[in-house]
């Protein structure tokens, strides 16, 4: 009797914690900086529509996880997008992505990875139109965030300013290229793609509050 109360109450406790772990599959930081203010006031944002905001430069770090049953722990993937018109608009177009993919990656990872990408943002990274592999550098403290890849792109953040939070009714304007995301508004200190993957569209749109750091869950 007492054999088989100990089986049901490790039975029970295993499902408790099976279930507990199954809430994610995987997890991570995330990044986002955009060439248009995200954080801003609808007069200001509207001002933008069509003008800017068609290019972004996105990024996942994975924590800890698997996805399509395969462990991403520690890897990093990235892409830079380019769009027809401004990004979440009626005019965005179609859009095309650039990928890149951690060096460290192997190949079952590197499909992995991209599948995540695809599956976390599949409204913008439908149309992969190269995929490079690279070494990719990741690190976030709070709102403060660094994303590069060698010579192709930069990102760096920092909190926006007590002036800009509280001028124009400002607030997040835009929801976050990644699905499964929480974000917080930050300033792009830096924010530069210098790659020679769109067909000649480069950007360096620093100090601008036009990015986006939080972390994501699926």
């Amino acid at each position: 009797m007492k054999h088989g109360l100990m089986l049901a109450i490790l039975t029970l406790s295993a499902s408790a914690l099976s279930a507990d772990g199954e809430r994610f599959a995987i997890r991570g930081e995330y990044v986002e900086a955009r060439t248009c203010a995200v954080w801003t006031g609808s007069c200001f944002a509207n001002g933008e529509v069509n003008l800017m905001g068609k290019n972004a430069v996105v990024g996942w770090s994975v924590t800890e996880g698997s996805w399509d049953g395969v462990k991403l722990d520690g890897l990093k993937i990235a892409a830079v997008l380019n769009a027809e018109g401004t990004l979440h608009t009626k005019y965005e177009g179609k859009v095309t992505s650039v990928v890149y993919v951690d060096k460290k990656a192997t190949c079952e990872q590197r499909k992995a990875l991209t599948s995540m990408a695809r599956a976390l943002a599949p409204d913008h990274m439908g149309n992969v139109t190269k995929m490079v592999r690279t070494e990719i550098s990741f690190t976030r403290k709070g709102i403060e965030a660094t994303l590069t890849a060698d010579k192709e792109f930069q990102v760096k953040t920092e909190a926006i300013c007590h002036c800009d939070s509280t001028s124009c009714h400002a607030y997040l304007f835009y929801p976050a290229v990644s699905k499964a995301t929480e974000v917080e508004s930050a300033k792009a200190v830096a924010n530069a793609y210098q790659g020679d993957s769109l067909g000649g569209i480069r950007w360096s749109d620093p100090d601008r509050q036009s990015a986006m750091v939080g972390t994501f869950a699926k």
